[in-house]
């Protein structure tokens, strides 16, 4: 058992998640001790989640976390850090803040380092997605000092990456960019594919952001490839995202629509209807800047039967595109609506 549990490890550090999947599908069809089948399920649990696959990982985590309970408690809540990013990444971010706060007590409880880095990593990008970027900032400080404390160049990686979305998000682009340019040296050192790909992403975002449309476009399409060979969705498809709203800013717009589509697919496929709305506001926005109303409220009509919260997005789009018609002040208005868009309060990348 021992050689299968090693192997489905290598191929998560590899970002092989497909492999790593049935590894442990197979692991899980075998006789195997409480302890085994509860690690076989919190590995699946966490390559489910990256996959985004939330149901599924969200019931391996329950599971997982119920057999480590007579256990082992450390891993116990390893499990329940891992069923709250799951939520988050459901739509329920409120759920995962009030498991992550439970979780982080017992954790200090326990006096786990690693453990309480992980919940304040896990925090400061819940915060940020619940729009509250002072508290995102402070909890992503803590983790990024514990995880130097205990020489955790993984942990160092993905909250360096984080920390470059909050100071992004915060229009700090200089040291979005430096923490972000950090996190991808640190990636390519450990071979972290998905990371890479995760860091290319961002320092797009910081790009495109800052206004330097055409800079974003390459570290985005370093990241589209990536992504489209290690089989990941969700994180995939906000690249997409962004790579069409790039499109979109250099008024390309066969090309931004392409991006759209794909994303709105995987968005779909994933259930996640923040992205979908964003997606198809794409598609609108474009056609009101090339003053096609009626093509506008039939890409509107079609966020709006993902959730009645795309009304938010649309007055301010709809609004801002019969007055201005330009392109920096949708910008600014989609950004005025982010923190009226609940319960899916902050999109990950705004224009």
């Amino acid at each position: 058992m021992k050689n299968l549990f090693d192997a489905a490890e290598k191929a998560r550090s590899l970002s092989q998640f497909e492999s790593a999947r049935k590894i442990y599908k197979t692991l899980l069809r075998s006789v195997l001790t409480k302890e085994e089948k509860a690690e076989a399920l919190l590995g699946l649990a966490d390559v489910e989640r990256i996959r985004g696959y939330f149901p599924e990982a969200l019931s391996h985590y329950r599971q997982a976390g119920q057999l480590f309970k007579t256990i082992d408690t450390t891993t116990q809540l390893d499990a329940q850090v891992g069923w709250a990013l799951s939520a988050r990444a459901s739509g329920h971010p409120l759920s995962a803040l009030k498991e992550l706060k439970k979780t982080l007590i017992q954790y200090q409880k326990q006096k786990d380092l690693q453990g309480e880095a992980f919940t304040h990593w896990a925090l400061g990008g819940t915060w940020r997605i619940a729009g509250n970027m002072k508290k995102g900032l402070k909890e992503l400080r803590f983790a990024l000092k514990l995880f130097k404390k205990t020489k955790n160049s993984e942990g160092l990686s993905y909250t360096c990456c984080a920390l470059g979305g909050i100071y992004r998000m915060l229009g700090q682009y200089n040291l979005s960019g430096r923490y972000y340019r950090e996190a991808n040296r640190r990636m390519r050192q450990r071979k972290d594919i998905f990371g890479v790909a995760y860091s290319y992403c961002g320092l797009g975002n910081v790009e495109r952001m800052a206004g330097r449309f055409k800079h974003a476009l390459p570290f985005y399409k370093k990241a589209e490839k990536l992504y489209g060979t290690i089989g990941d969705r969700v994180s995939y498809a906000y690249t997409l995202w962004s790579l069409g709203t790039t499109h979109k800013l250099l008024g390309q717009y066969p090309q931004a629509h392409r991006s759209f589509f794909q994303a709105d697919k995987l968005f779909k496929s994933t259930g996640d209807a923040r992205g979908r709305i964003y997606a198809l506001l794409g598609h609108a926005e474009i056609a009101f800047i090339q003053e096609n109303q009626t093509q506008g409220l039939k890409w509107w009509r079609e966020a709006k039967k993902v959730s009645d919260q795309s009304h938010y997005l649309w007055e301010k789009l709809h609004v801002s595109s019969l007055k201005e018609g330009k392109v920096h002040h949708l910008n600014k208005q989609y950004q005025k609506a982010g923190s009226q868009f609940y319960p899916m309060t902050m999109p990950i990348n705004w224009p």
